[in-house]
């Protein structure tokens, strides 16, 4: 089935070879409301010799299509350690600040895998993956950094961010993106399968870097 005019699937992934079991998701919570307090997080690194001038952090959550977008906040925070861990700070932002300014329609529609297993699921509209933007001012030297995020729907509803997506793949090594949940505690992010097969495939978040060095 052929995406609508302008459009692209992003479409959940079966390794190459294998068609008896694709990912199940779509998305993971990443939302902050009266009721709910969830927080994404992932990790990158300035190499060694670097330091870099942040500028812009953009990160991706699935929304309707249309509009300017469903989303009226985005927090950020950066941390120099795995926030999970005793001993990691944050070195940059909070979690009461919103930073929004920009929301992009990515173009993309989240979508389940449409020939595996066969027969797959037939694709859908329903959605879009957008890119919301946050202005940043802050200088990091050379080091292992994590990013953590909430987003807010204007409607106050759940949220959702996309995984990466690598074609021909479940997941890569390394991979190890984790969320704070509902019992307010940290777990890795990860795809059980469809059908559900172990072992449970870990999975990262897209997120863009603006910066100068």
């Amino acid at each position: 089935m052929t995406a609508p005019s302008g459009y692209q699937w992003s479409e959940a992934q079966h390794n190459t070879g294998n068609t008896s079991v694709t990912n199940s998701v779509i998305g993971f919570a990443c939302h902050y409301s009266a009721s709910s307090n969830y927080k994404a997080a992932d990790d990158f690194t300035i190499p060694a010799g670097q330091t870099w001038k942040i500028s812009r952090i953009s990160v991706y959550a699935n929304g309707i299509p249309g509009g300017t977008g469903p989303f009226d906040a985005l927090r950020i925070q950066i941390w120099n350690g795995k926030p999970s861990l005793a001993g990691s700070t944050i070195v940059y932002g909070d979690l009461s600040t919103n930073l929004l300014s920009a929301s992009l329609d990515s173009m993309l529609h989240p979508i389940l895998n449409s020939s595996v297993p066969a027969p797959g699921l037939t694709p859908t509209t329903s959605e879009t993956i957008w890119k919301l933007s946050a202005t940043i001012n802050t200088t990091l030297p050379a080091g292992n950094y994590w990013l953590v995020y909430q987003v807010h729907k204007i409607n106050n509803g759940d949220v959702y961010s996309p995984p990466v997506k690598i074609k021909g793949s479940r997941g890569l090594a390394g991979w190890n993106a984790i969320v704070f949940n509902s019992l307010n505690v940290w777990q890795a992010l990860d795809d059980s399968g469809n059908p559900f097969t172990p072992p449970r495939i870990p999975q990262d978040l897209p997120f863009e870097i603006v910066y100068k060095y």
